[in-house]
């Protein structure tokens, strides 16, 4: 995904560039979770949070925390059982 800057803010960004790629990316995953568009385990995929308590403390303190769903806790296992089968190779 590529967001156009101007080239003379793109400039004075420069040096700051990688701290705002990663804001911008939490603030689309922040957004497209709070709108019900991803669950939390897609979140802590895109973010690549290690574990799903540090994906449920980003979400707490950005206030987008909502009860978890059947398929959030189907995508958690899901989660889990290719990280067990990843480790075991």
């Amino acid at each position: 995904m590529n967001i156009p800057i101007p080239p003379d803010l793109e400039h004075r960004l420069q040096p700051h560039l990688s701290q705002l790629s990663r804001r911008a990316l939490e603030a689309i995953a922040l957004e497209a979770y709070t709108n019900h568009l991803i669950t939390a385990a897609e979140v802590q995929h895109l973010l690549n949070l290690p574990s799903h308590l540090a994906t449920d403390a980003f979400l707490k303190e950005n206030g987008a925390m909502h009860s978890l769903t059947l398929e959030d806790v189907q995508q958690d296992i899901q989660a889990l059982d290719r990280a067990l089968h990843d480790h075991h190779q």
